[in-house]
Protein backbone atom coordinates (compact mmCIF):
# COMPACT_ATOMS: atom_id res chain seq x y z
CA UNK A 1 0.00 0.00 0.00
CA UNK A 2 1.30 3.43 -0.91
CA UNK A 3 1.44 6.32 1.61
CA UNK A 4 -1.80 8.23 2.12
CA UNK A 5 -2.24 11.47 0.21
CA UNK A 6 -1.52 14.57 2.36
CA UNK A 7 -4.58 16.19 0.76
CA UNK A 8 -7.00 13.77 2.47
CA UNK A 9 -9.28 15.41 5.08
CA UNK A 10 -8.00 14.62 8.55
CA UNK A 11 -11.02 12.43 9.57
CA UNK A 12 -10.62 10.38 6.36
CA UNK A 13 -6.87 9.94 6.90
CA UNK A 14 -7.38 8.98 10.56
CA UNK A 15 -10.00 6.34 9.74
CA UNK A 16 -8.00 4.93 6.80
CA UNK A 17 -4.94 4.48 9.03
CA UNK A 18 -7.09 2.58 11.55
CA UNK A 19 -8.58 0.47 8.74
CA UNK A 20 -5.09 -0.39 7.48
CA UNK A 21 -4.03 -1.41 10.98
CA UNK A 22 -6.98 -3.81 11.31
CA UNK A 23 -6.26 -5.28 7.87
CA UNK A 24 -2.53 -5.78 8.44
CA UNK A 25 -2.59 -6.90 12.08
CA UNK A 26 -5.76 -8.99 12.28
CA UNK A 27 -5.85 -10.77 8.90
CA UNK A 28 -3.41 -12.74 6.79
CA UNK A 29 -5.28 -12.03 3.55
CA UNK A 30 -3.95 -10.17 0.55
CA UNK A 31 -6.22 -7.57 -1.02
CA UNK A 32 -7.60 -9.98 -3.61
CA UNK A 33 -8.45 -12.57 -0.94
CA UNK A 34 -10.05 -9.90 1.25
CA UNK A 35 -12.12 -8.72 -1.72
CA UNK A 36 -13.34 -12.29 -2.30
CA UNK A 37 -14.29 -12.63 1.37
CA UNK A 38 -16.30 -9.38 1.11
CA UNK A 39 -17.86 -10.43 -2.23
CA UNK A 40 -16.15 -7.52 -3.98
CA UNK A 41 -13.52 -7.01 -6.66
CA UNK A 42 -10.00 -5.88 -5.75
CA UNK A 43 -10.51 -2.31 -7.03
CA UNK A 44 -12.89 -1.03 -4.30
CA UNK A 45 -10.83 -2.70 -1.58
CA UNK A 46 -7.74 -0.87 -2.88
CA UNK A 47 -9.64 2.45 -2.86
CA UNK A 48 -10.81 1.88 0.73
CA UNK A 49 -7.28 1.09 1.95
CA UNK A 50 -5.83 4.16 0.19
CA UNK A 51 -8.44 6.65 1.47
CA UNK A 52 -9.89 7.31 -1.99
CA UNK A 53 -13.31 6.17 -0.74
CA UNK A 54 -14.78 5.58 2.71
CA UNK A 55 -15.82 1.95 3.06
CA UNK A 56 -19.64 1.60 3.40
CA UNK A 57 -20.94 0.75 6.85
CA UNK A 58 -22.23 -2.72 5.91
CA UNK A 59 -19.00 -3.73 4.20
CA UNK A 60 -16.98 -2.41 7.15
CA UNK A 61 -19.09 -4.48 9.57
CA UNK A 62 -18.33 -7.58 7.49
CA UNK A 63 -14.61 -6.75 7.48
CA UNK A 64 -14.63 -6.37 11.27
CA UNK A 65 -16.28 -9.79 11.52
CA UNK A 66 -13.67 -11.40 9.28
CA UNK A 67 -10.87 -9.76 11.28
CA UNK A 68 -12.43 -10.68 14.64
CA UNK A 69 -12.38 -7.10 15.94
CA UNK A 70 -13.54 -6.94 19.60
CA UNK A 71 -16.81 -5.12 20.24
CA UNK A 72 -15.30 -2.16 22.12
CA UNK A 73 -12.72 -1.51 19.41
CA UNK A 74 -15.40 -1.99 16.75
CA UNK A 75 -17.57 0.78 18.23
CA UNK A 76 -14.58 3.15 18.24
CA UNK A 77 -13.82 2.31 14.59
CA UNK A 78 -17.43 2.91 13.58
CA UNK A 79 -17.30 6.39 15.13
CA UNK A 80 -14.14 7.13 13.12
CA UNK A 81 -15.87 5.83 9.97
CA UNK A 82 -18.91 8.08 10.48
CA UNK A 83 -16.71 11.18 10.85
CA UNK A 84 -14.69 10.22 7.77
CA UNK A 85 -17.86 9.70 5.72
CA UNK A 86 -19.23 13.09 6.79
CA UNK A 87 -15.96 14.84 5.92
CA UNK A 88 -15.83 13.09 2.54
CA UNK A 89 -19.39 14.13 1.69
CA UNK A 90 -18.74 17.73 2.78
CA UNK A 91 -15.56 17.91 0.72
CA UNK A 92 -17.40 16.63 -2.36
CA UNK A 93 -20.18 19.20 -1.92
CA UNK A 94 -17.66 22.02 -1.53
CA UNK A 95 -15.78 20.96 -4.67
CA UNK A 96 -19.02 20.85 -6.64
CA UNK A 97 -20.00 24.30 -5.41
CA UNK A 98 -16.65 25.75 -6.44
CA UNK A 99 -16.92 24.15 -9.88
CA UNK A 100 -20.38 25.63 -10.30
CA UNK A 101 -19.13 29.04 -9.21
CA UNK A 102 -16.30 28.85 -11.73
CA UNK A 103 -18.69 28.17 -14.62
CA UNK A 104 -21.07 31.03 -13.75
CA UNK A 105 -19.38 33.58 -16.02
CA UNK A 106 -20.79 37.04 -16.54
CA UNK A 107 -22.19 37.72 -20.03
CA UNK A 108 -19.93 39.68 -22.34
CA UNK A 109 -20.81 43.39 -22.31
CA UNK A 110 -21.39 43.31 -26.06
CA UNK A 111 -24.32 40.93 -25.55
CA UNK A 112 -26.18 43.25 -23.19
CA UNK A 113 -29.52 44.41 -24.67
CA UNK A 114 -29.65 47.96 -25.90
CA UNK A 115 -32.02 50.28 -24.00
CA UNK A 116 -35.19 51.43 -25.69
CA UNK A 117 -34.78 54.93 -27.02
CA UNK A 118 -37.32 57.73 -27.00
CA UNK A 119 -37.29 61.20 -28.46
CA UNK A 120 -34.01 63.06 -28.33
CA UNK A 121 -31.91 59.87 -27.97
CA UNK A 122 -32.85 59.46 -24.30
CA UNK A 123 -33.73 56.13 -22.72
CA UNK A 124 -36.95 55.40 -20.82
CA UNK A 125 -35.52 56.88 -17.64
CA UNK A 126 -35.08 60.28 -19.26
CA UNK A 127 -31.29 60.10 -18.84
CA UNK A 128 -29.03 61.02 -21.69
CA UNK A 129 -27.87 58.06 -23.81
CA UNK A 130 -24.29 58.53 -22.64
CA UNK A 131 -25.32 57.31 -19.19
CA UNK A 132 -27.08 54.16 -20.57
CA UNK A 133 -25.69 50.76 -21.60
CA UNK A 134 -23.14 52.39 -23.92
CA UNK A 135 -21.33 53.55 -20.77
CA UNK A 136 -18.67 50.90 -19.81
CA UNK A 137 -19.41 51.43 -16.13
CA UNK A 138 -23.10 50.73 -16.69
CA UNK A 139 -22.28 47.56 -18.60
CA UNK A 140 -20.07 46.32 -15.74
CA UNK A 141 -22.85 46.94 -13.22
CA UNK A 142 -25.35 45.04 -15.38
CA UNK A 143 -22.98 42.06 -15.76
CA UNK A 144 -22.43 41.95 -12.00
CA UNK A 145 -26.19 41.93 -11.35
CA UNK A 146 -26.66 39.01 -13.74
CA UNK A 147 -23.81 36.90 -12.25
CA UNK A 148 -24.50 37.65 -8.57
CA UNK A 149 -27.32 35.06 -8.05
CA UNK A 150 -25.17 32.15 -9.32
CA UNK A 151 -22.17 33.18 -7.23
CA UNK A 152 -24.40 33.64 -4.17
CA UNK A 153 -25.85 30.16 -4.59
CA UNK A 154 -22.34 28.68 -4.76
CA UNK A 155 -21.34 30.43 -1.54
CA UNK A 156 -24.44 29.09 0.22
CA UNK A 157 -23.59 25.53 -0.86
CA UNK A 158 -20.05 25.83 0.54
CA UNK A 159 -21.38 27.24 3.82
CA UNK A 160 -23.91 24.41 4.15
CA UNK A 161 -21.17 21.83 3.59
CA UNK A 162 -18.95 23.37 6.26
CA UNK A 163 -21.82 23.50 8.76
CA UNK A 164 -22.54 19.84 8.06
CA UNK A 165 -18.98 18.87 9.05
CA UNK A 166 -19.14 20.98 12.20
CA UNK A 167 -22.42 19.37 13.23
CA UNK A 168 -20.76 15.94 13.14
CA UNK A 169 -17.50 17.05 14.78
CA UNK A 170 -16.81 15.47 18.20
CA UNK A 171 -17.07 17.35 21.47
CA UNK A 172 -14.03 17.91 23.62
CA UNK A 173 -14.22 14.37 25.06
CA UNK A 174 -13.96 12.78 21.61
CA UNK A 175 -17.64 11.69 21.44
CA UNK A 176 -20.13 12.95 18.83
CA UNK A 177 -22.60 15.54 20.06
CA UNK A 178 -25.88 14.08 21.40
CA UNK A 179 -28.35 13.32 18.64
CA UNK A 180 -25.73 13.55 15.85
CA UNK A 181 -24.43 9.97 15.84
CA UNK A 182 -25.62 8.07 12.78
CA UNK A 183 -27.25 4.76 13.47
CA UNK A 184 -26.73 3.49 9.92
CA UNK A 185 -24.24 0.65 9.80
CA UNK A 186 -23.68 0.47 13.57
CA UNK A 187 -22.53 -2.96 14.71
CA UNK A 188 -25.07 -5.39 16.05
CA UNK A 189 -28.02 -3.97 14.10
CA UNK A 190 -28.91 -7.16 12.22
CA UNK A 191 -32.25 -8.41 13.49
CA UNK A 192 -33.29 -12.02 13.78
CA UNK A 193 -36.06 -13.43 11.57
CA UNK A 194 -39.55 -12.94 12.94
CA UNK A 195 -39.93 -16.67 13.56
CA UNK A 196 -37.19 -16.60 16.22
CA UNK A 197 -35.95 -20.13 15.26
CA UNK A 198 -32.54 -18.95 14.09
CA UNK A 199 -30.36 -15.87 13.89
CA UNK A 200 -28.38 -14.34 11.01
CA UNK A 201 -24.64 -14.75 11.49
CA UNK A 202 -21.48 -14.89 9.40
CA UNK A 203 -21.10 -18.43 8.17
CA UNK A 204 -18.03 -20.30 6.87
CA UNK A 205 -17.63 -23.69 5.21
CA UNK A 206 -14.93 -25.85 6.80
CA UNK A 207 -12.35 -26.80 4.15
CA UNK A 208 -10.58 -29.58 6.08
CA UNK A 209 -10.67 -31.37 9.40
CA UNK A 210 -9.32 -29.49 12.38
CA UNK A 211 -9.59 -28.99 16.12
CA UNK A 212 -11.61 -26.59 18.24
CA UNK A 213 -9.72 -24.90 21.08
CA UNK A 214 -10.99 -23.10 24.15
CA UNK A 215 -9.49 -19.89 25.51
CA UNK A 216 -6.81 -21.85 27.41
CA UNK A 217 -5.51 -23.74 24.35
CA UNK A 218 -7.33 -26.96 25.27
CA UNK A 219 -8.66 -29.21 22.47
CA UNK A 220 -12.41 -29.38 23.13
CA UNK A 221 -13.73 -30.76 19.84
CA UNK A 222 -13.30 -31.12 16.10
CA UNK A 223 -14.55 -29.63 12.85
CA UNK A 224 -14.95 -31.72 9.71
CA UNK A 225 -14.66 -30.81 6.05
CA UNK A 226 -17.94 -29.31 4.73
CA UNK A 227 -19.22 -28.44 8.23
CA UNK A 228 -20.91 -25.04 8.54
CA UNK A 229 -19.20 -22.87 11.14
CA UNK A 230 -21.04 -19.79 12.47
CA UNK A 231 -19.31 -16.90 14.22
CA UNK A 232 -20.37 -15.98 17.74
CA UNK A 233 -19.48 -12.91 19.78
CA UNK A 234 -16.01 -13.68 21.19
CA UNK A 235 -15.02 -13.15 24.83
CA UNK A 236 -13.63 -9.74 25.77
CA UNK A 237 -10.10 -10.67 24.70
CA UNK A 238 -9.06 -13.44 22.32
CA UNK A 239 -5.90 -15.44 23.04
CA UNK A 240 -5.52 -16.21 19.33
CA UNK A 241 -4.65 -14.00 16.39
CA UNK A 242 -5.68 -16.27 13.53
CA UNK A 243 -8.59 -18.26 14.94
CA UNK A 244 -12.30 -17.38 14.77
CA UNK A 245 -14.70 -17.96 17.66
CA UNK A 246 -17.99 -19.75 17.06
CA UNK A 247 -19.73 -23.12 16.75
CA UNK A 248 -20.46 -25.79 14.18
CA UNK A 249 -24.09 -25.92 13.06
CA UNK A 250 -25.91 -28.44 15.23
CA UNK A 251 -23.06 -28.68 17.75
CA UNK A 252 -22.99 -27.48 21.35
CA UNK A 253 -19.21 -27.00 21.35
CA UNK A 254 -18.19 -23.33 21.18
CA UNK A 255 -14.56 -22.40 20.63
CA UNK A 256 -11.81 -21.21 18.30
CA UNK A 257 -11.13 -22.63 14.79
CA UNK A 258 -8.15 -21.95 12.51
CA UNK A 259 -9.10 -19.24 9.97
CA UNK A 260 -7.11 -21.02 7.25
CA UNK A 261 -9.61 -23.88 7.36
CA UNK A 262 -12.63 -21.61 6.83
CA UNK A 263 -14.13 -20.33 3.57
CA UNK A 264 -16.56 -17.39 3.93
CA UNK A 265 -20.10 -17.98 2.67
CA UNK A 266 -21.65 -14.69 3.77
CA UNK A 267 -24.37 -14.05 6.34
CA UNK A 268 -26.88 -16.84 6.81
CA UNK A 269 -29.44 -18.10 9.27
CA UNK A 270 -28.07 -20.85 11.54
CA UNK A 271 -29.50 -22.63 14.52
CA UNK A 272 -29.49 -20.48 17.66
CA UNK A 273 -26.28 -20.17 19.66
CA UNK A 274 -26.42 -23.33 21.81
CA UNK A 275 -25.08 -21.56 24.91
Amino acid sequence: MKPLSPELPEPVAQFTEALRQVYLERTELNQRELAAALHLTKSPVSRYLNGQEVVPAGTFAELCGIAGVPEQQRQHLFRLRERAEAASRAGGAADEALRNAGTAEAPHPDTAPEPAETDGGRDGSGRDGSGGDDDPRARSRAAFRRSAPAAGAAVLLVAAAVLGVQALAPDGDGEPRPGDRSRAGAPGTASAPSGGSCRPTRVYRVLEDGDILDGEHNDIGDVRADDLFGLDDPPASSPYRYRDYGHVAGSKVVGYVDQAKLKPLGRRCLQPDPR
